[in-house]
């Protein structure tokens, strides 16, 4: 096997154990303890991702302004539907 096969094998088995351990080893409050650090460590990734995009891009949109832009779009849609009787 060359290295790209082991290292696919090797993540696709880290996945599945780290699956079955979330789904049968965790009790529910172990869990949401999972969940939440996801959660932080999701926020810390965007907020780095927003200090380094204006170094990096030129005049694209910030990942509030496409949450901003996402969030009029779904008021919009929302507002459509409710004009067709939806």
């Amino acid at each position: 096997m060359n290295v790209l096969n082991k290292i696919t094998v090797f993540l696709g088995i880290a996945l599945v154990g780290g699956y079955l351990a979330y789904r049968h080893l965790l009790s529910d409050e172990q869990k949401a303890d999972v969940v939440a650090a996801q959660e932080e460590l999701k926020n810390a990734v965007d907020e780095i991702s927003e200090a380094v995009m204006p170094l990096i891009s030129k005049g694209a949109p910030t990942k509030a302004q496409e949450r901003a832009a996402a969030e009029a779009n779904r008021a919009r849609t929302a507002q459509q539907w409710e004009a067709i009787g939806f």
